[in-house]
């Protein structure tokens, strides 16, 4: 009787590693352009985050709450990424019971979102 068991293939991490690390990146780098542009005294403006062609021309013209708002959309998003990459990471070497988790995490963002944003 063999009771040893073959050791279980690790997920690898570097792309859920990489995802993070570049939204946050982003965040900062959308961040620290909101802060020049604002020292630079351009005109700052005003729009809601929630009026995504306000925010779209608001980056054109470098306007600091636009970029802020892009900043603030990446630290949302980037949750979100890292646990869709970690699934499709632990969907490759067939570990369900991680990848139903990361899935179920994601629908809880996602309906607390929506929950949010109908209030």
């Amino acid at each position: 009787m063999n009771t040893k068991q073959q050791p279980r293939e690790t997920a690898p991490r570097r792309y859920t590693s990489a995802a993070l690390t570049g939204g946050v990146a982003f965040a900062a780098v959308c961040f620290v352009v909101a802060g020049v542009a604002e020292i630079a005294g351009v005109e700052s403006g005003s729009g809601e985050m929630i009026d995504l062609r306000a925010v779209f021309d608001g980056l054109l013209t470098f306007a600091p709450w636009a970029w802020a708002a892009l900043g603030t959309y990446a630290v949302v998003v980037t949750p979100v990424v890292g646990l869709l990459v970690t699934a499709s990471e632990y969907a490759s070497v067939s570990d369900r019971r991680t990848v139903r988790l990361a899935v179920a995490v994601i629908a809880v963002l996602v309906t607390s979102a929506v929950v949010a944003i109908l209030r």
